[in-house]
């Protein structure tokens, strides 16, 4: 009759089978699968005061993303990410200005097509393929 294993011998019975089973693995399957398809990358949230004259009317916030160019990294981006977020922070406080009397002041277009624009200056062309709107909002200013 088979004796039961013993801790002892699980644990050298486990590791004999990753063993094989590592050994029998094709070269390469250890590595991770190549990304395929664009990275995106997560901007910090944007709230800004909304002025009407010298008065804070509102506020209006955005969450943005970057969607970059096929074969571009997060590492191309870093070294100028914060000139871009405050370039990004001087272009929303601009469109908003000229939208106060509006309705809403966040235009999802005019904001996409200018902080596109700005990305392409600061960073160079073909590195942000489009800047994403993840979120918006616009509040009154409470009195």
């Amino acid at each position: 009759m088979a004796r039961p294993a013993t801790g002892t011998s699980r644990r050298i019975l486990g590791a004999a089978l990753a063993t094989a089973l590592f050994a029998a693995a094709p070269a390469g399957a250890s590595e991770a699968p190549a990304k395929v398809g664009p990275t995106f990358i997560a901007l910090a949230p944007i709230v800004l005061p909304v002025f009407e004259g010298n008065v804070v009317a509102r506020q209006a916030g955005v969450l943005l993303s970057l969607e970059l160019v096929e074969g571009k990294t997060e590492a191309d981006v870093e070294p100028q990410r914060r000139r871009l977020v405050d370039a990004f922070i001087s272009d929303l406080y601009a469109l908003f200005e000229q939208r106060h009397g509006a309705d809403r002041v966040i235009d999802a277009a005019a904001v996409k097509e200018r902080l596109g624009a700005t990305a392409a200056r600061i960073l160079g062309p073909g590195v942000v393929r489009a800047v994403l709107i993840q979120q918006a909002f616009e509040r009154p200013r409470s009195r």
